[in-house]
């Protein structure tokens, strides 16, 4: 029995003990209880000390017991070995042992081990109920096998999958849940995790069903261990993925597809002619591009729903049409198609294909209780596999189309190298032309426009300047005024060009005038088919004229006669309002079609400029009809009160014949060439 001295002081040491634990792990116990707690084990440690047969083994059991009282803090069996190691040496109770502290020693010895050996096993139990939990709750299938492949538990998640009864799965080799096809693979896995080879197989397999059927998943296998790291199992985790894989294969026929005809699109068909000429180089391939005309005249007419039913009709014929040949049918966008044709003895030649489509396309179809037909342009690029490479036979079939459709609907053509190149280069310099503007390449020149009336009161004068574009370009020399306009309107550059050459036009002339006075003719600004066709030229016209401080009628504008006759509404509301301020106005590039003289009864315009194409013809067959055809226009013209110019006049015989004819006015080398701003003061004195 203790004194209460003694007594007093394992208290306080139990007080001690606690104060040294407490803060290193989280104890379910209140304070005291755990002074309670502690000064039992204190209790059990001096009596196994007091002893006379000291034996250790007390000590391992006090280890265990903190373990299970859950002192498991990081630093709780340090902090118990400092305490008790010092402690236990000065309590008064223990001062008679004798070896104390070698006793001391194998006790703590003890504790430690008991502790270690109690904390190991809590530690394992825990994992075990984690992956109990986990195993039963999870998802996604699992099955435990040995390392032979027998199956010795599988989750219920797995049992929903694979729809297998739990008594049927154990004892079975997990190879025979998958499919014959991946057996040999899955096996191979598995040797490989339990030989060390690979530390985790993951894959997608099929696997077999309970019901009899087959389902996709993907399996992930790892090697489970014992407390010594001898390999015992493997776990194989099944994931459903069958929904996934139907998903991903319809995500990858959308890709693939168009989703209204279901013919292939774009991305499949170059694809595809990859493919087709990676496979044999010598074969000879034949590639029809299809667009159909006024296509947009039946979707806005009768709506997008009956325009929807003619595509299907269209790709449903298209398809009819070659199904004879080893052909592939595409459809592009909106109203593009297109067709690879591996050719062979019966594939018809590229007129009778051309003739053979629109020949079908315009049989009416009902839809919806309408008769629809539809014509289309053709291009077709014939080549051999070791010729070309995929996007470049697409592309060449591409121009093919635009340069038929140039020529009208219901037009085909054949790849032309030369007409190709020809297009190519234009369009190269087109895409140039932006860098040139910005880098002052493209320029104003003016060339005079002369009276030739010779009943006119200033027959033989300037009665005008014309603003001729200009570009100098290093490489390829002059680019003239109709080639630059012609350009511009391929390139967003036309947006800007059209109203720099108004406004830079009107600066020149008022420049002219400070120096010249009034004299100086009227300027004439020939615009592109864009700016006819803007709503708001009328307030850009008078911008530039009230900022180069000008009259209306001190600028002529030139407008394509082809934009008129489409009938374009601001283009025609355009040429009334700038009547009303008093804007001259001529149609450009006139008289290549009859109904071209209607137009200058409905319209106020000023006057017309022959096409050049009309007064190259006069002037390189004089004995032709277009001159015949040319004398009785130009009467006609005037006759409506109109005014008749023309260009490009090179000599003194085209000036006295078209001064014959009556034409009004004339500018070309005859008189004098474009120039440079600088020298239009010298033509004019």
């Amino acid at each position: 029995m203790n004194s209460p001295d003694q007594r007093g002081s394992l208290v306080g040491l139990a007080r001690a003990w606690s104060d040294a634990v407490s803060p290193a792990t989280e104890l379910p116990l209140p304070g005291e209880r755990i002074e309670e707690c502690l000064l039992e084990q204190l209790d059990r440690l001096i009596d196994a000390l007091g002893q006379s047969q000291f034996r250790p083994e007390p000590a391992a059991e006090v280890g265990e017991t903190l373990v299970a009282r859950g002192f498991t803090g990081e630093q709780c069996l340090g902090r118990t070995v400092e305490i008790l190691g010092h402690a236990l040496l000065g309590q008064p109770e223990l001062v008679t042992v004798d070896g104390l502290a070698g006793k001391v020693v194998s006790l703590l010895g003890a504790l430690t081990s008991g502790y270690v050996a109690a904390l190991g096993r809590r530690t394992r139990t825990q994992r075990e109920a984690w992956f109990r939990e986990v195993f039963d709750a999870s998802p996604v299938g699992m099955v435990i096998s040995r390392l032979d492949g027998t199956v010795t538990e599988a989750n219920g998640a797995l049992i929903e999958i694979l729809h297998h009864k739990p008594a049927d799965l154990a004892g079975r080799d997990v190879a025979e849940l998958f499919h014959p096809d991946d057996a040999a693979s899955l096996q191979a896995a598995y040797q490989a995790l339990t030989d060390g080879t690979r530390g985790r197989f993951q894959n997608r397999v099929t696997a077999l069903t309970g019901r009899g059927d087959t389902t996709g998943v993907a399996v992930t296998i790892s090697l489970l261990r014992d407390p010594a790291g001898v390999p015992t199992h493997h776990v194989t985790i099944v994931e459903d993925v069958a929904d996934q894989q139907l998903l991903e294969q319809r995500v990858r026929y959308q890709s693939l597809h168009d989703l209204l005809t279901g013919l292939p699109n774009r991305l499949h068909f170059a694809i595809h002619t990859e493919a087709v000429l990676e496979r044999n180089r010598s074969a000879a391939v034949m590639l029809c591009k299809i667009d159909l005309d006024c296509f947009g005249i039946i979707s806005d007419g009768l709506g997008i729903g009956i325009g929807d039913l003619l595509l299907r009709s269209v790709a449903d014929r298209l398809e009819s049409l070659v199904a004879g040949e080893r052909a592939f049918v595409a459809r592009f966008d909106a109203d593009e198609f297109a067709i690879l044709i591996e050719e062979s003895p019966i594939t018809p030649n590229a007129a009778a294909l051309a003739a053979r489509i629109n020949a079908e396309l315009s049989e009416p179809v009902y839809l919806a209780g309408r008769g629809l037909a539809v014509s289309a342009c053709v291009g077709i690029a014939r080549r051999t596999a070791r010729e070309t490479d995929p996007r470049e036979l697409i592309r060449a079939a591409e121009a093919t189309l635009h340069r038929a459709q140039r020529t009208g609907r219901g037009q085909w053509a054949v790849f032309d190298p030369v007409a190709d190149a020809e297009q190519r280069a234009k369009y190269a310099l087109a895409t140039a032309m932006p860098e040139a503007w910005e880098n002052g390449q493209v320029t104003l020149n003016y060339q005079p426009l002369v009276r030739l009336d010779p009943a006119a009161v200033d027959t033989g004068r300037i009665v005008a300047l014309a603003a001729l574009l200009r570009w100098e370009h290093p490489e390829r020399g002059i680019t003239a005024h109709e080639d630059c306009l012609s350009l511009a309107e391929q390139t967003g550059l036309v947006l800007t060009i059209g109203p720099w050459m108004l406004r830079h036009a009107c600066e020149q002339l008022r420049g002219w005038r400070d120096q010249l006075g009034t004299a100086v003719p009227p300027i004439r600004v020939d615009l592109a088919t864009h700016l006819t066709k803007d709503p708001d030229l009328v307030a850009i016209v008078h911008d530039a004229l009230h900022a180069a401080q000008l009259r209306p009628e001190d600028i002529q504008l030139g407008m394509p006669v082809e934009v008129i006759v489409a009938g374009h509404g601001d283009a025609l509301d355009n040429v009334a309002t700038l009547a009303d301020i008093g804007v001259r106005t001529q149609l450009t590039r006139y008289g290549q079609a009859a109904g071209n003289l209607i137009l200058l009864e409905s319209l106020p315009v000023h006057g017309v400029e022959l096409a050049g194409s009309l007064v190259a013809a006069a002037a390189q067959q004089p004995g032709s009809v277009v001159r015949s055809a040319l004398a009785n226009l130009v009467p006609l013209i005037r006759g409506t009160g109109a005014a008749v110019a023309v260009t490009d006049l090179d000599d003194g015989e085209q000036v006295s014949w078209w001064r014959g004819a009556g034409a009004d006015s004339a500018r070309g080398a005859a008189f004098a060439p474009p120039v440079a701003a600088r020298d239009i003061p010298a033509l004019l004195c």
